[in-house]
């Protein structure tokens, strides 16, 4: 059998259904494979068969955060939310661990990803959480409030806003030295209300950060502008 050699039926079968696991299908082809499960128990198994091998492979990984900017682009297209509205740092020294004049130094960028979640807007943050901190630039332009009670966390931005064409994303930093991951963007005006993903645990231990990025927040995952804020979680 040569390379450009037609499938056989049941390549092409096993072939359908490797790609209905996959979602690559569409349209009519998508929902005229769906409705072919249930006529054709083999056809149905195959795909089982695709979907089991392909969960396999998943289960070495580490579900992490998406990055700000693309929460941002889904909660647009999705019409939860409008488009909010750099310096180089040394590429020699991580940026979270160096000293800034402004701030007490830590923050950066994240390896993030599939966990999915569409913050909503409220008026006020609540009124009594388990940690707290409030995030103040050096000259006081910006005050940030950031609560946890329990998993649930809101960021509310009390004063100040980003530069036209900017936003100021947030970072979580653990304790250990681990990259500093993006838990969204402060919002324009209200609170920012979020459940914290897996891996995120609230503690003395944890800083929440602040860097000035471009619009929709970080097209890197890492922090590409300074450190505006930075304050440890404290018990409320």
């Amino acid at each position: 059998m040569t390379d450009d050699a037609p499938l056989t039926p049941q390549e092409e079968d096993e072939a359908l259904a490797a790609e209905l696991a996959l979602g690559l299908l569409e349209g009519d082809e998508a929902a005229a494979t769906v409705a072919r499960l249930s006529d054709d128990p083999a056809f149905a198994q195959s795909v089982l068969d695709w979907q089991e091998r392909l969960s396999a492979m998943a289960e070495g990984l580490t579900p992490v955060m998406a990055p700000a900017r693309a929460r941002q682009g889904i909660r647009e297209r999705l019409g939860h939310g409008q488009a909010p509205l750099a310096e180089e740092l040394d590429a020699s020294i991580p940026w979270w661990r160096r000293r800034f004049a402004a701030v007490l130094g830590l923050a950066s960028a994240a390896a993030v990803a599939l966990f999915l979640w569409i913050p909503q807007q409220t008026d006020r943050p609540a009124a009594s959480a388990d940690y707290a901190a409030e995030l103040v630039t050096e000259d006081a332009s910006l005050r940030v409030a950031a609560r946890v009670d329990g998993r649930d966390m809101e960021i509310a931005l009390e004063s100040g806003a980003a530069a036209e064409g900017r936003d100021y994303e947030i970072w979580w930093i653990k304790a250990d030295g681990s990259a500093p991951i993006s838990i969204g963007l402060v919002p324009r005006e209200g609170t920012l209300r979020m459940t914290l993903p897996d891996g995120l645990d609230p503690s003395e231990d944890i800083q929440i950060a602040l860097s000035d990025e471009p619009e929709g927040g970080s097209p890197t995952g890492q922090a590409t502008g300074p450190v505006v804020a930075i304050s440890p979680l404290t018990r409320s």
